[in-house]
């Protein structure tokens, strides 16, 4: 028979594989199917989030497709994941003037931050794109 001390012990390890994130750096919100808001782009908080202008992702679930916002146009593009690296591919975007000048500003620094990305991590409700150089940007999850 087992100590108690033992048992205790076996409990804790078997727990252990729950605790651990996934390469992504996920632990519960997936990329697919999550409305992902702009949080902060290069450092600064993002314009316009919590508006109707503003910048986020959406990753398909059953295609290797996402559509979102850059807070002036709508994108769609492809992309490719394998574990927590992370590529996009030409976005495609609408041309509908952006008269806010730091929207423009933002759109443009957006759409190149998706360009260098080259992994991602996921912690709690927070994606973060990075690129060689570190963080591009970080978008938050959004309950829609």
């Amino acid at each position: 028979m087992r100590t108690p001390l033992v048992v205790l012990a076996l409990l804790a390890l078997a727990a252990v594989p729950a605790c651990v994130t996934s390469p992504s750096g996920s632990s519960a919100t997936p990329l697919e199917s999550t409305y992902w808001r702009l949080a902060e782009l290069s450092g600064r908080p993002a314009v316009g989030a919590g508006g109707a202008r503003e910048a986020h992702l959406q990753f398909g679930q059953d295609s290797a497709r996402v559509v979102g916002s850059t807070g002036c146009n709508r994108l769609t593009g492809s992309f490719t994941r394998d574990g927590a690296a992370l590529r996009f591919g030409p976005a495609a975007t609408t041309r509908m003037a952006c008269l806010d000048p730091q929207l423009n500003e933002q759109e443009q620094a957006f759409l190149a931050a998706l360009q260098a990305t080259e992994r991602h991590e996921i912690v709690g409700d927070t994606l973060t794109l990075v690129g060689r150089a570190g963080p591009l940007a970080r978008l938050t999850a959004i309950a829609k």
